[in-house]
């Protein structure tokens, strides 16, 4: 079996039947959502939401995916950061851009994993990890309850608030 990952800047190339497989019966996680917040430019890098959804595709078939944006803000999250940035700021550090696995302007929980198997999961979560090498930090906004355990358990830490 071949298994590769790759990031895409769009749905535009990826199977929407394949996508909402993994995507199951949550309606923001579905292709046609995503597609259509990129595609009308809602999020987009222009907005501050540039795509870089992340999949992992055995033998040509995509067997994982993972909504990430690399954002330049922290408008449409619904989680409030800014006193992380300024930390950095004060610290002359640079907080944006940073990565972000969510499902733009929709705080709903929900999965963020999307993958047909616990090693798909597990991948993307270690991809998504190594990823974040190249920006500030990796935030994963409403995960499910049990997928934030899972990638608690790979070493990202879990940041409850109300």
């Amino acid at each position: 079996m071949t298994e590769r990952l790759r990031v895409a800047d769009s749905l535009a190339g990826v199977s929407a039947a394949q996508w909402n497989a993994l995507a199951g019966s949550n309606p923001f996680l579905r292709h046609e959502f995503l597609a259509a917040l990129g595609g009308t430019g809602c999020a987009s890098a222009r907005t501050g939401w540039q795509p870089q959804f992340l999949l992992l595709e055995r033998d040509g078939v995509l067997a994982g995916a993972m909504p990430l944006y690399v954002k330049t803000h922290s408008r449409g999250e619904y989680v409030f950061d800014w006193a992380w940035a300024d930390a950095y700021a004060r610290h002359n550090l640079e907080y944006y851009p940073k990565l972000l696995c969510a499902v733009p302007f929709t705080p709903v929980t929900g999965p963020r994993l999307l993958g047909a198997d616990a090693a798909a999961r597990a991948a993307l979560a270690a991809a998504a990890l190594a990823a974040a090498a190249e920006f500030s930090s990796l935030h994963v906004l409403f995960a499910a309850q049990a997928q934030a355990l899972q990638m608690q358990a790979q070493g990202m830490l879990l940041r409850r608030t109300v």
